[in-house]
């Protein structure tokens, strides 16, 4: 006699969320997910407003190999459900000294731009991939991807012998100095530690292969914008009975004997079999459980900008990050003496330059992301007289790099402030990635898949392993799901 089904009941359809419903539902389980906004996508959600349409959130599509292998393993083709524009070149690195460095998957392009600061370096480029791609292949084939309930079981899944070769015991910039003379180009590549929530002068030099990735798999834009994904993984919930209700928020969950047993919503509890959390881990402890969070470091936070622009942009590509002249002093600020740099870092993205459709004709949807330190670690208010300031700076930049974007240019605007983040969508502290990347808050010492505190609680998304970005949270679906059917047949 066939056993009935037992019910999966996930709070959040953020990005985690979305990708561990259908492989539940595979194994058998009636999912239900509940999301508080009106939309699906939690960070990675839209804004469209007056022909303008908007990422909030993640911008690019980076290692397109993960949602490939994640729909076959439901028996799906990744490409029937989102399409992908190749955005190459990729991303600009702009100085104040006027100076770029423009990324691209087209390794002849990229020395081409490398010889621009040193010949020397065009061989380094060569020994960097090389290097990287052999600690690449070892992450995710035998560390990124793998539980592991203590430090042994990680090391033993990589290899003793391997350690040192995926550089754990260096910096990131240090590790990535090895084969660079200029450093722009360290700079450039080292930059990528900003959202992952340290200085590149402390993150292990494990992750040196973030710029790697990215310029061996290329980047991407769905057709859509990011928002393309999304739409696409909740086709396939749906192609896969998942039920999906928005405009649900969970009170808390209920627990009973140390037990997840349901989650009460519109004065009503909804029993399941296990919980699983795509909210912040630290604000499911703490706002749905009433319990004590982890001290741990954050990503930072972030302002936002969405601008709806009365023209075209020239001077800029689809993605542009801005550096600063001082750029360990800017990471010692950002993240030691937690204020917002005196020289700001931050990237702009316009994503109506490779899908026109984000935008009505002659016009530019444009996104802006400046990071800083979060709500509790800040000294000042975080809100809209703070996002007027930076943006003036923004603007000044602007004007020094000689970009032909002005305040007077913008049609629409919206701003999302820390706080905006941290109401609407959970996110703890207003931290914009989840926990940061430091060595005691990776693999066995980041927050766990599966509660050490509530038995049939889990967590899926960027504050549990592996980490923070879109394809880490599509990967920790299948990481969660792996811990539940072991505990299940155990």
């Amino acid at each position: 006699m066939k056993k009935n089904p037992k019910k999966a009941i996930i709070i959040g359809a953020g990005i985690g969320g979305l990708s561990i419903a259908p492989l539940l539902s595979k194994e058998n389980f009636n999912v239900e997910i509940y999301e508080s906004q009106k939309t699906v996508g939690g960070r990675a959600n839209i804004i469209s407003e007056e022909g303008f349409t908007f990422d909030t959130g993640p911008s690019l599509l980076n290692y397109p190999w993960v949602y490939e292998d994640y729909f076959s393993s439901l028996g799906k083709n990744f490409y029937d459900y989102v399409k992908l524009i190749k955005v190459d070149p990729a991303v600009n690195f702009l100085w104040r000294d006027k100076k770029n460095f423009q990324l691209s998957s087209d390794l002849n392009s990229l020395s081409d731009e490398i010889s621009k600061f040193s010949t020397k370096d065009r061989l380094g480029i060569i020994d960097f991939f090389k290097s990287s791609q052999k600690k690449y292949e070892l992450a995710f084939k035998h560390i990124v991807t793998k539980n592991a309930s203590n430090v042994f079981s990680w090391l033993l899944n990589a290899g003793f012998r391997n350690i040192l070769k995926l550089g754990l015991t260096n910096s990131m910039h240090g590790e990535i100095k090895k084969f660079f003379e200029e450093e722009k180009i360290i700079e450039a590549f080292s930059s990528y530690s900003m959202y992952l929530g340290d200085s590149p002068y402390k993150l292990p030099g494990f992750f040196s292969i973030l710029p790697y990735g990215e310029l061996q798999y290329g980047l991407w834009m769905p057709k859509g914008g990011m928002y393309g994904l999304v739409r696409g993984l909740e086709k396939l919930n749906l192609d896969t009975n998942v039920k999906i209700n928005t405009s649900s928020k969970i009170k808390k969950i209920i627990i009973e004997n140390k037990k997840a047993i349901g989650v009460s919503i519109d004065n009503e509890i909804k029993y399941a079999d296990l919980i699983i959390s795509n909210v912040d881990s630290e604000t499911t402890y703490k706002d749905l459980l009433g319990l004590g969070v982890n001290e741990n470091k954050m990503t930072p936070s972030v302002y936002t900008y969405y601008w709806g622009l009365n023209k075209t942009v020239d001077s800029l590509t689809h993605h542009t990050i801005f550096l600063p002249d001082d750029f360990k002093k800017t990471f010692n600020q950002l993240f030691s003496e937690n204020i917002i740099p005196d020289d700001l870092p931050f990237y702009i993205s316009i994503p109506s330059k490779t899908d026109k459709d984000l935008a009505p004709k002659g016009k530019s949807s444009i996104f802006v992301l400046i990071p800083c330190p979060t709500i509790s670690k800040f000294n000042e208010n975080h809100g809209l007289e703070k996002a007027k300031e930076l943006k003036d700076l923004v603007f000044k930049r602007f004007r020094e790099n000689n970009i032909d974007i002005s305040n007077e240019d913008i049609i629409y605007e919206k701003i999302f402030t820390p706080k905006e983040w941290k109401n609407q969508y959970g996110l703890f502290d207003g931290s914009a990635f989840g926990p940061s990347h430091n060595f005691n808050q990776i693999g066995p010492f980041r927050n766990p898949n599966k509660s050490k505190k509530i038995k049939n609680l889990y967590f899926v998304g960027a504050s549990t392993t592996p980490g923070t970005g879109v394809p880490m949270c599509v990967l920790s679906s299948k990481m969660t799901k792996d811990k539940i059917i072991e505990d299940i047949e155990i």
